[in-house]
């Protein structure tokens, strides 16, 4: 009696609501669609998906453009009709009509490269013997929807392409693994970055950022399920002569230069004499903070670290954020350190500590180390005294007393310091007082007292 009522009621709305909303071809379809969608939507509500099935389906066949809804309930309902099928007869239908519904969806909604994919992801799921089928439409999906396919498809297509390799047993085609795993991984990225993007956007705007924040997990989940698919085959030896070719033949296009860097960056083959043959050119058409950063860095392990300061000086002008300048400052202060630029490097290793307030004794510490190493280029008095002892002394005793974390590294400096103080002997001998005021020339410019041991 309650349905009965219920229909009634829902007979009445659509055929008020008819002329205003045509969901069907005529305006009984659009009656019925609406009844239909009313007997459905109740039972999907309490999870009765057998008792949903008929009736969305007479209304999928009335109004198949009601609303997306409805497709994204019919994967619920189809794979509960799978699940409950009695006969292998049945579940062939039901799965049939489930990949129907992927095709159906992009007919009235679009988004196909997604739903193309998601039918690739289906098939896996029910038919373990389709491997070539299943990657030739992830393939399909990843040329139609390029970039913009979602990033969860990007884990299911390098896997699916890694079980294609596998079934035609030539597993030496690693080719074809790295630009799906490329495709993949840019496919991520750019999903990062729009998240990125909206995290800001809602910051500035007070907004919560939960949900996004979920959802950045989310996506940072799938980078590291491609990364495992790809690591038995990742190996410096195996993907170095493959990227070196395609370098070879277009050393200056863009797009494989930015892929060959990140590729060679994230599997550690940075010694390469392609990954650096690569970030110049890179730096070259497309100058940025990153690749004037990996610069430096591949400058500074061939031990060139005059040129390598030029290009951490370059990042740290570039970066936008004060943690990446604080990293390109710290850089900068290691190079002139170990081009014997001492000056420059305190520079450097003030700026670091003023840019990431949280190295801030880890800076002061570095130059204490600086003033340390040039005790005996700056001494005086015949070099008996080494005044930079004591300015090195004085600045990792305020580390110590400033940041107890440092407190051990922060004493080896100060013991070091101490045994290269002049003696009492050699302080008289040159007609210093101790106790008095002290000014350290060289590079140093500053003032201490003198001490003896």
């Amino acid at each position: 009696m309650k349905k009965t009522y219920l229909l009634i009621a829902v007979m009445a709305f659509a055929a008020n609501t008819a002329v205003a909303q045509k969901y069907g071809a005529t305006p009984q379809d659009s009656i019925d669609c609406l009844t239909n969608y009313s007997l459905y939507n109740e039972s999907y509500k309490q999870g009765m998906y057998k008792e949903c099935y008929e009736p969305w389906k007479k209304m999928m066949s009335l109004c198949p453009a009601r609303h997306e809804n409805d497709y994204i309930r019919g994967r619920t309902i189809l794979k509960a009709m799978i699940e409950q099928a009695q006969t292998p007869a049945d579940k062939e239908k039901y799965i049939n009509e489930l990949l129907t519904l992927s095709d159906k969806k992009s007919s009235y909604f679009g988004d196909t490269a997604n739903n193309i994919a998601q039918k690739a992801r289906d098939i896996s799921d029910y038919y373990t013997d389709k491997v070539v089928e299943v990657y030739n439409i992830y393939k399909e999906a990843a040329e139609k929807g390029g970039a913009e396919l979602n990033a969860r498809y990007a884990p299911l297509y390098l896997e699916a392409t890694l079980l294609y390799i596998k079934s035609t047993g030539d597993t030496s085609n690693i080719g074809l693994l790295f630009d799906v795993y490329d495709y993949a991984t840019e496919s991520i990225d750019n999903d990062l970055i729009e998240i990125e993007q909206s995290i800001e956007a809602a910051e500035e705007a007070n907004k919560s950022t939960v949900k996004l924040k979920k959802e950045k997990e989310e996506v940072q989940s799938y980078a590291v399920m491609c990364e495992n698919y790809i690591e038995p085959y990742a190996s410096c030896d195996r993907i170095l002569p493959m990227y070196q070719q395609k370098y070879d033949a277009n050393p200056q296009d863009l797009n494989l230069l930015k892929k060959i860097t990140t590729t060679l960056e994230r599997k550690g083959c940075t010694n390469s004499s392609l990954f650096f043959s690569a970030t110049e050119s890179l730096h070259q058409l497309e100058p940025s903070a990153k690749t004037a950063y990996m610069m430096g860095k591949m400058l500074f392990e061939k031990k060139q670290y005059g040129d390598a300061a030029k290009y951490f000086e370059e990042a740290m002008s570039s970066y936008k954020d004060n943690i990446s300048k604080a990293k390109a400052a710290q850089a900068l202060a290691n190079a002139y350190s170990e081009a014997g630029q001492y000056a420059n490097a305190r520079t450097a290793a003030t700026k670091w500590g003023e840019l990431d307030k949280t190295s801030t004794g880890k800076a002061a510490l570095f130059i204490a180390r600086l003033y340390l190493s040039s005790s005996v280029s700056c001494a005086t008095h015949d070099g008996k005294i080494r005044g930079a002892a004591w300015v090195a002394y004085d600045e990792a005793s305020r580390v110590k007393n400033n940041y107890p974390e440092l407190a051990d590294e922060a004493q080896r400096i100060m013991n070091s310091a101490y045994g290269q103080f002049p003696t009492k002997k050699d302080i008289f001998f040159v007609t210093l007082t101790e106790g008095n005021s002290y000014s350290v020339g060289c590079w140093i410019g500053k003032s201490t007292v003198i001490r003896g041991r």
